[in-house]
């Protein structure tokens, strides 16, 4: 067991987010030089607003994206998985139960990750939800991503 007082190093910052998590997680993506991102939600849509096109940011991006998502139902969902694994080569993986959002950021420098009740979506947006960002704690982000991987991955199944 790790105590908290190693996860919880002197560089690392908490906060609570409580307002548009989709818009605040494609924020950080936009200004980190990220080599990994990881996206974790039941439901994932495309957003209204440009600024919000996080295919075209994880593209200039060139970092590897993978998704954890529940197969699409929609059209919608399936032309926007068909997108994102052409523009940026996104590994997409599924699992009809599948109910955790988990979100992270991993760069050289840059470390985020969100853990909180926001699906990845332009309706989401507007719902209360709430969020934990921790930055700068490598050892956190990684194991959330091995959470991610040895966990959540397994249990999944490759999409397309």
């Amino acid at each position: 067991m790790i105590s908290s007082r190693r996860l919880l190093n002197l560089d690392t910052q908490v906060r609570i987010l409580k307002t548009d998590i989709p818009r605040q997680f494609t924020n950080l993506l936009r200004r980190s030089d990220p080599i990994a991102v990881y996206i974790c939600s039941p439901w994932i849509s495309e957003f209204s607003e440009p600024s919000m096109d996080f295919v075209k940011i994880l593209k200039q991006k060139k970092a590897a994206v993978r998704i954890f998502t529940r197969p699409p139902s929609k059209t919608e969902t399936v032309d926007l998985l068909r997108n994102l694994m052409k523009q940026t080569k996104a590994q997409i993986f599924v699992a009809r139960n599948l109910h955790a959002k988990v979100y992270v950021i991993e760069g050289p420098k840059e470390k985020y990750v969100i853990l909180g009740s926001a699906n990845f979506t332009e309706e989401a947006r507007g719902n209360i939800e709430i969020g934990l960002l921790v930055e700068n704690n490598d050892l956190f982000m990684k194991r959330v991503i091995y959470s991610l991987l040895s966990y959540l991955r397994p249990l999944c199944r490759r999409w397309r």
